[in-house]
């Protein structure tokens, strides 16, 4: 897959941007609040209408602009020219915002629909959350990668969510009121959780399995066999690892009528999908915890490594790489090792100084990469809002 053009319109600081980008490895550079990263978010917003730094499309809407539009054009690796964009419109006195997702200019109505028709990968610092920060990071890196490989299943998530609402609900109700009389509803929103909660903990203990074995896999690499990295899947007791849905579906039933009695005087589900985390372990210690902030990183690094890797072999698609300032992070092993695991890839890189980036650094713009790059390296300066192109030495 190749990104051959994005365009904004009042998307954070550009007011109007339009490129156009050839093959190769794009280095944007300046200095730091200039609009560097907005252009990685714009492009990874395209992948599944989420930005890595906001749950609020709000947020994103330039200061004083009623609307904003992100658009980008690119090739598959079947040589099929596509565009994807997401409009966000500010709701007008009384009205609701509305939000418009277009593929290859057709309105896409469901946000599930457009889940893999866009690939790309962002490593950012705000990935060090998956390790540092609680569960609920860990659960969304793990449900985005799972939606992009199976739509059905942001579906089931989006359900799931639903009849969890519902749930609570009733459970307040009955404890605020005194409401002995509506147990018996709980019943049938317990089977209904139940169903739709088992698709979603099988799906994610198959795809812990395998994330498992190439993050493990590419720690080794990063480190030259120096950390050992293992991932585990923390759940309720008695889902253990290969279960079938059914199966899955019956014990989570069980374990929502052992806990109904917290649940009521919680006035909430205390267990399930919504509660589970991913235990992160770095030779054998929680990395949560005993990691150092470089060892976290470095681990946080490989599980984008396997997230490369899972996409390229589930969907055939090389997908596009963006790497906001994370070479700064690395020193000159890692940089290297993670340079020859994204050789065949189309990169796109943030930093403060060309400089930085090691032997590239010595690479006029459109020069020959060196031996671990493929095609050239094109240098793009970044300034309050505007991006021109041409070497890494303009002023």
């Amino acid at each position: 897959m190749r990104l051959c053009s994005v365009e904004l319109q009042n998307f954070r600081n550009y007011e109007s941007l339009d490129l156009s980008f050839p093959g190769g490895t794009h280095i944007l550079y300046g200095a730091n609040a200039q609009g560097k990263t907005n252009l990685l978010e714009a492009i990874y917003l395209c992948t599944c209408a989420r930005s890595h730094r906001t749950a609020r499309d709000e947020e994103l809407v330039r200061q004083g602009a009623g609307s904003y539009l992100a658009r980008v054009g690119f090739i598959t690796d079947r040589g099929i020219p596509e565009t994807l964009s997401i409009e966000y419109q500010r709701a007008a006195k009384g009205g609701t915002p509305r939000r418009i997702i277009r593929y290859n200019d057709l309105e896409v109505a469901r946000l599930a629909d457009m889940m893999g028709l866009f690939h790309a990968i962002l490593f950012a610092p705000e990935d060090l959350q998956i390790v540092k920060d609680g569960p609920s990071e860990r659960r969304r890196f793990l449900d985005i990668l799972i939606s992009r490989l199976d739509r059905s299943y942001f579906r089931h998530l989006q359900d799931f969510l639903k009849i969890l609402a519902q749930r609570n609900r009733l459970l307040k109700s009955i404890r605020a009121g005194g409401r002995s009389d509506r147990l018996p509803e709980l019943d049938i929103w317990d089977e209904s959780l139940a169903e739709s909660a088992s698709f979603i903990l099988v799906k994610r203990q198959e795809m812990i399995g395998r994330l498992a074995g190439y993050a493990a896999l590419a720690l080794t690499h990063l480190t030259s066999s120096r950390e050992l990295l293992s991932l585990h899947y923390k759940s309720f007791p008695g889902l253990e690892e290969g279960l079938d849905q059914k199966t899955a579906e019956s014990r989570y039933l069980d374990r929502l009528i052992r806990s109904r009695e917290d649940d009521l005087a919680r006035g909430s589900t205390s267990q399930g999908p919504h509660r589970d985390d991913i235990q992160i372990s770095l030779n054998g210690a929680d990395a949560r915890l005993y990691a150092s902030q470089g060892q976290q990183r470095s681990a946080v690094l490989s599980l984008k490594i396997a997230e490369l890797m899972i996409l390229t072999e589930v969907t055939g698609e090389k997908p596009i790489l963006l790497l906001d300032d994370v070479m700064s992070e690395l020193d000159a092993s890692r940089r290297e090792k993670l340079m020859e695991v994204i050789r065949d890839h189309q990169v796109f890189m943030t930093c403060t100084d060309p400089d930085q980036l090691g032997e590239t650094s010595s690479l006029a713009a459109d020069s020959a990469c060196p031996a671990v790059w493929e095609g050239p390296v094109r240098y793009y300066r970044v300034q309050e809002g505007q991006i021109q192109a041409g070497s890494r030495n303009m002023v």
